[in-house]
Formats: C-alpha cells, structure tokens, sequence
C-alpha cells in the first residue's frame, strides 16, 4: 500500500509541477505548434513548386539564400518593431503578413518576386519565434526553464515534421498546400490574441561581435559556419535531390522528416558524449561519419527504407554539428558571454545558410541530384581536417570546464536567453570580472 500512496503522491506532485508550469504559456505553446506545423509544410513546399515551375537549380538556390538573409535582418530589426507596438501586435502583424505572403507564391510564378517573397517569409518567422521567445523565457524561472526549453524544443521539432507531412494532402502544383498553410499560420493568431496573462518586457537588441566570437572559439565558428553551410543547402535544395531520385511526393517528406528526426534523436546522446569527451573529438569523429553518409547519399541508388534510414542518420551527423559546436564556444566564455556567443553563432549560422544554396546548386547542376551530398561532404571533411590540425596546436586545459550540454534549436537569438545556465541576476563580482574571467578561459582554450 505505501508504495502506491508514494506513486500517487509523485504522480500528484508532477502534475501540479506541469500544471504550474504549462498553465501560464498554453496559449503560446498552442500558437507555436500551429505556426511551426504551417512552417514545416512551406520549408518543403516552397523547392519543390519552384522545381515544378521550372525554376533551375541556381534559381532555387538563390530564393533560399534570400530566406535566410530576411533571418538574418529580422534578428536586428524585430526588437524594434516589439519596442514600438508590443508583443502580441507584433505576433499578429507578422502572422498576418506571413500568411498573406504564402498566397502570393501560388500567384507569382517570376523568380524575382520569388526572391523578395522569400526574404519576407524569412523576416517574419524569425521575428515570431523572437517573439515567442522572449515571452517564454519572461514567464520562466531559473527552475524552470529547463523544463520549459525542452518542452518548446520538442513541440517545435515534433511540428515541423508533421507538418512536412501535410505536403501529402494535394497536389503540390495547385494552390491548395498554399491555402492550407495560410490557414494554419491565420489560427496560429488566435490563442495569443485571446490570452488574458500579461506581455513581457520589451526585449534587447541583439549585438553581434564577430572578431570576440573568433577569440572565444575558433571551432564552434567554424561548426557554426559549415553546419549553416550544409544545412542551408539541405532545406533549399533537398526536394530536389529527391525529385532527382524520381521519388513520389510520400517518400519525399518522408525523406525530409527523416533528416529531422535524425537530428532530433541523436543530439541529446551526442551532446552528452560530448560533456565527457573533448567536445573537438566528437565533432571530428561526427564530421567524417558525415562526410561517409554524405557521399553514400550521393552515389548510392537506393530506395524505400534504406534510403529513410540512411537519411535519419545523415541527420544525426549534419543536424547536430550546430548545437555541439555552440556548445564548445560557450566553453571558453564566461555566463555574461553566453547571449552573446550563442547570438553570434546563430547568426553566423544564418549568414552560411544563405549561401548554403547557391553553393550547392552550382555542384548539382555540374553532378546532378547528387551534388548537394557531394558539397556536403566537401563541407564536413574541410571542417574535419581543421579540428584535427587546430588540436594538434591547442591543448584544453587539464580541469574540465564544460558547460552541461543542452539541446536547443536554430530558432532566435532569444532563445539563449532562456537558458538555465545563465544567471538571471548577475552578481556584482560578476560584472566587475566577466572580461578578465572569459579571456583566462579563451587563453586556455582558444578554439
């Protein structure tokens, strides 16, 4: 009997804990689930209709890029806009125009307006998951945001793939996938619209120091970089690749939910090896399984659950180099830094993802569908070589000063802010020496 009323008395205290927790940010929560299921659709949507009305590689390559550079002027120009007109009427002015643009694509077919409509989409969604950020990480605590990050992290990923396999729905040359993502995105207005708890404070600029980042962390830049780079061509690129294999519309976003789930399901374990490991080992020992895979992807001709599988683990290898590597920066920085570093690499993440595209589009229209795995592998053995070359040179210090590895996604940089191991409340030994503290640790293990 008192091992059940022990069950029920943690099973109550959980529950109230969720409760507690999940009360205050269910509307957000709800709002974030339906606009990530929208935005999963159109990041496989969007290729393959300009594959289908006949834009060339390069072209395609080029409408990606002007995704990720709207990302990257949204990380600068939202907080103004939220300091002007608040949260929610940010949320909704962006919704709105994101939902309006969706439909222009189905109307517009030239590739110029395809570029300008692109960079919209890519202003407003990292402007929404600002947005959203800044209030989550408002309405947790320093207990709680762990809990709270992994919740949103699980929500986001979890939606993206579902709505990756809404593509499944219609035909993709018709308006219908168009009208059905406009949707989501319209309901995505309505729980933050019609919530009744109070809208954070305006949030803060981002500042980038490119050259501090670089002094700070030589790998986790350059993980940063190539993980932008193979990533970015991935998302602009890899219905492509598979329309190349002349694979049905099933398999493809099964294909691209497999690539994500990759990710996903193997971060954690990756990130937990590299707490005990030196983080540089694991991400050379991922790059070259990486550079592996990337070429089997490239030249194998393989179909059904092989290739699924063989997709899943390239996931693991490519999707994970981002968050490893922003780890091993955060290593050599002292908390004070950590909004900046994580700042920097996120953007430096998003400006390598622009490129990402055209990139691989000049390999794929050289090689075929297969170039965009080839370009991969070009990426990750470069990165490889570098970790080896940088760690025969620079030797991390004996004691371990790692950061707890956690889990994050390639959202905003408000997100760092939500971080648990970061001090809400700095103390005043802190902010007298946070610079002195953070260059000791980049002398010992400039990376």
């Amino acid at each position: 009997m008192w091992p059940v009323i022990f069950a029920n008395t943690r099973f109550t205290k959980t529950r109230d804990m969720i409760r507690r927790l999940l009360f205050p940010i269910t509307a957000l929560l709800l709002s974030d689930a339906l606009l990530l299921a929208g935005q999963g659709l159109v990041l496989t949507l969007l290729p393959l209709r300009a594959e289908i009305q006949g834009f060339s590689a390069t072209e395609i390559g080029w409408t990606g890029s002007a995704y990720f550079m709207g990302f990257v002027v949204s990380c600068f120009v939202t907080p103004h806009i939220v300091r002007r007109v608040g949260h929610i009427r940010t949320f909704a002015v962006l919704t709105t125009l994101y939902s309006a643009v969706i439909l222009l694509f189905h109307v517009l077919s030239l590739v110029e307006w395809w570029l300008v409509l692109r960079l919209v989409v890519g202003f407003c969604i990292c402007g929404l998951f600002m947005v959203i950020e800044s209030w989550l990480n408002e309405r947790s605590t320093q207990e709680s945001r762990g809990t709270i990050l992994s919740i949103y992290t699980v929500i986001n990923l979890s939606m993206i793939i579902l709505g990756q396999q809404l593509l499944n729905v219609a035909d993709p040359s018709g308006p219908m996938l168009f009208g059905l993502a406009a949707i989501l995105l319209s309901l995505a207005i309505i729980p933050v619209s019609l919530t009744v708890t109070l809208a954070p404070a305006p949030m803060h600029a981002v500042k980038l120091d490119l050259r501090r980042l670089w002094q700070l962390s030589h790998v986790g830049m350059g993980g940063a970089i190539v993980s932008g780079l193979v990533t970015g061509a991935f998302w602009s690129m890899g219905p492509l690749f598979a329309r190349g294999l002349d694979l049905d519309t099933r398999t493809l976003t099964l294909l691209m939910s497999a690539v994500v789930l990759g990710g996903a399901v193997f971060q954690l374990p990756l990130g937990r090896l590299s707490d005990h490991y030196d983080r540089r080992l694991v991400l050379f020992y991922v790059s070259v399984v990486g550079v592996g895979l990337s070429l089997l992807m490239a030249y194998l001709s393989l179909s059904g659950l092989a290739l699924l599988l063989l997709a899943l683990f390239w996931g693991g290898s490519v999707m994970t180099l981002y968050a490893i590597s922003l780890a091993h920066a955060t290593d050599s920085a002292s908390g004070d830094d950590f909004v900046m570093v994580g700042s920097g690499i996120l953007l430096v993440y998003a400006i390598t993802s622009a490129l990402g595209g055209p990139l691989a589009s000049a390999l794929m229209a050289l090689m075929g569908a297969g170039g965009l795995f080839v370009f991969s592998a070009l990426c990750q053995l470069v990165f490889a070589l570098g970790i080896s070359l940088r760690r025969k040179t620079h030797v991390l210090p004996v004691i371990d000063e790692t950061e707890p590895f956690r889990a994050l996604t390639d959202t905003s940089p408000v997100l760092f802010e939500m971080d648990p191991r970061i001090d809400s409340e700095p103390s005043e030994e802190n902010d007298d020496a946070p610079a002195d503290a953070s260059q000791s640790r980049a002398s010992d293990a400039q990376q």
